[in-house]
């Protein structure tokens, strides 16, 4: 029956091991895919999208260039200024005959006027035009044209928006390149919304698989880790501690390699009111980062400057490496007489485990949760409450992710095992 119990329990967490490797493929896709919503919706693309703000200043201008309508008082100006214009022009142009001479000496110079008949009319024809008496229709003649100003308003408009067109965009220019193209392409869409929209439902589909998964596993481990207590005295206490190590490192590996926390703030909408028009800009992101312990370590010991490579191979020792060799040293502890007798090994379980920094790691990551936490939700509350005419809505989607959870329970499963392991030895009568 011992055996048999060993077995299944063996059998069990083996399960539970493949469960949370599965659970981590879960959570890398789904990070994959925040990581493109973040990019894809980085406030540098709306906001603060120079080329989004005159996409729509120009909608707000054309919009009231459609509803243009020149004021009635305005054609009465009009009216005046063609009379006068039209008054000069008469004048300058006609009474005193000088387009009539300009006409005159065009044509003996191109030989279809005698000489002598262009002197004959030249003396006779400014007193011909005078007699017409012309000015006298001016008035009628700028009524006239008033009239035809006022019939093609919209041929007004027409010109009106394609100045303005040209004063926001030079046409000689190319179009800029959207960036986040290859990311549209990577998912098989063409546009920022329905690349949106199919990330969107991936991710929302698997928040309900991952929080499955995570209660499978949770409760695989710990249900067979309770089990391995209750059995202590029929399977053993070295097959105990051993299941109970095995079933740590499951929650070490898993702890370390997936996300532990999710930095999240965003602007959900901005909203300015530009001459009667709302502007609007839909959600946007502010900061998005989710990393395991391994991604921030690698990214450390990656880093150009020699303190952070420093400080990346610390914890990558002392929250990974150290805790993991304990761990397998501590489990082959009970069953070789040789690592019992072993100097460096009772050095690594004894002295070096005392430096690993798991608990410390966990006490920070949940200190550095409640500051990110705290400082960004004041920051966006400051930034929700303005009183400078625009309105803000903002959200701060940051949380814990499942690494820490897993992370945690291992730091205080690794230390039941570490008491465990100084009861058997106790019991057995060897020498620490």
């Amino acid at each position: 029956m011992r055996y048999i119990f060993i077995i299944l329990i063996s059998l069990g967490l083996c399960y539970g091991a493949y469960e949370g490797y599965q659970l981590r493929k879960l959570t890398k896709e789904q990070t994959e895919y925040k990581e493109a919503l973040a990019e894809m919706n980085r406030i540098n693309y709306g906001l603060f999208n120079m080329e989004l703000w005159k996409d729509k200043a120009l909608s707000v201008f054309m919009g009231r260039i459609d509803k243009f309508n020149l004021n009635p008082e305005v054609y009465k100006e009009i009216d005046r200024e063609l009379n006068v214009y039209l008054g000069k022009l008469y004048v300058e142009w006609i009474s005193s005959g000088a387009l009539s001479n300009m006409l005159l000496d065009e044509g003996a110079k191109q030989g279809k006027i005698p000489k002598p008949m262009v002197f004959l009319l030249k003396n006779s024809i400014s007193d011909m035009v005078r007699g017409l008496k012309l000015h006298l229709e001016i008035p009628t003649y700028s009524k006239v044209l008033t009239a035809e100003i006022r019939k093609n308003e919209s041929m007004l408009v027409g010109y009106l928006q394609e100045a303005l067109k040209a004063m926001l965009f030079d046409a000689t220019n190319e179009s800029m390149k959207d960036a986040r193209i290859p990311i549209y392409e990577k998912y098989g869409y063409t546009t920022l919304l329905d690349t949106n929209t199919d990330l969107k439902e991936r991710v929302t589909s698997l928040d309900t698989a991952i929080s499955s998964k995570i209660k499978i596993v949770y409760s695989i481990v710990l249900g067979l880790v309770v089990l391995c207590l209750l059995l202590y005295g029929v399977i053993g206490g070295v097959s105990a501690i051993s299941l109970i190590s095995f079933a740590s490192i499951i929650l070490l590996l898993l702890g370390v390699s997936m996300p532990m926390i999710d930095i999240d703030a965003r602007l959900n909408n901005f909203t300015m009111d530009i001459l009667g028009t709302q502007l609007s800009f839909d959600e946007q992101y502010l900061y998005y980062q989710s990393k395991s312990i391994l991604d921030v370590t690698w990214t450390l010991i990656e880093g150009r400057g020699i303190d952070l490579k420093i400080v990346g191979i610390m914890i990558l020792l002392f929250s990974i490496v150290v805790p993991f060799i304990k761990l397998v040293l501590s489990a082959t502890f009970l069953y070789s007489d040789k690592i019992r007798n072993s100097k460096l090994a009772k050095g690594i379980i004894y002295h070096l485990g005392k430096w690993s920094m798991a608990d410390v790691f966990v006490v920070a990551m949940f200190m550095a949760y409640i500051g990110f936490y705290g400082i960004i939700t004041a920051q966006l509350g400051d930034i929700g409450r303005n009183q400078t005419g625009y309105a803000v809505e903002t959200l701060n989607y940051s949380k814990l992710s499942p690494g820490a959870l897993f992370f945690t329970t291992y730091c205080i499963l690794s230390i039941i095992t570490g008491i465990l392991i100084k009861r058997w030895e106790g019991k057995q009568g060897f020498n620490g």
